[in-house]
């Protein structure tokens, strides 16, 4: 991946990554449902009609630095990641790329922003909880690196982060939790 840093921004294939600003964490609810479309095609289609993150969440995730945008050269909002800490973990809670920018890598180019930045803040792991069963889900996370997690190996707040999913709908036998292990050295 070619990318060149510029006083915290990132820029990848035409796109900047970079930490959300406040006034653009209202548009991301919208992008998020717009992402979640692709579900439509899927054994889980209720999830395009699922409730998205709240500006409050967002907020949260934005005062702890774990919100990152894709800008296009246009301008607008082309995608999201969304990370915070669970049981001493970077948490990957989202990815979500708009669907005119979708299948270009954006998502894996967030992904590999947030893995950089949780190396850097010292997390032995990145975890993340997804659909087992839906090909850009855990079988696209096991090619980056992440692992489907043992019962015994899920903390607390995976386990309670599970629950509330399953209280939301979402079906607990096609939900997984995954683990990619850090090894404190930045990407070369």
């Amino acid at each position: 991946m070619r990318e060149r840093e510029m006083e915290g921004e990132t820029t990848w294939r035409g796109y900047t990554l970079r930490r959300a600003l406040p006034e653009e964490l209202a548009a991301l609810p919208e992008l998020e449902h717009l992402a979640a479309q692709q579900f439509l095609q899927s054994a889980h289609a209720f999830i395009a009609g699922a409730e998205t993150q709240t500006l409050e969440q967002l907020r949260e995730y934005q005062r702890l630095g774990g919100a990152w945008v894709a800008v296009p050269a246009e301008g607008g909002l082309a995608a999201f990641a969304l990370c915070k800490e669970v049981d001493g973990t970077a948490y990957l809670a989202e990815i979500d790329v708009h669907p005119a920018h979708a299948r270009r890598g954006l998502g894996r180019a967030l992904f590999e922003v947030l893995k950089r930045q949780a190396r850097e803040r010292g997390y032995p792991a990145m975890t993340l909880i997804t659909f087992r069963d839906i090909a850009w889900n855990a079988p696209n996370y096991e090619r980056w690196g992440f692992r489907v997690m043992r019962d015994d190996e899920v903390g607390p707040g995976l386990r309670a982060l599970r629950e509330h999913e399953t209280r939301a709908g979402f079906p607990p036998e096609s939900r997984v939790c995954m683990l990619l292990p850090l090894d404190g050295r930045p990407d070369s």
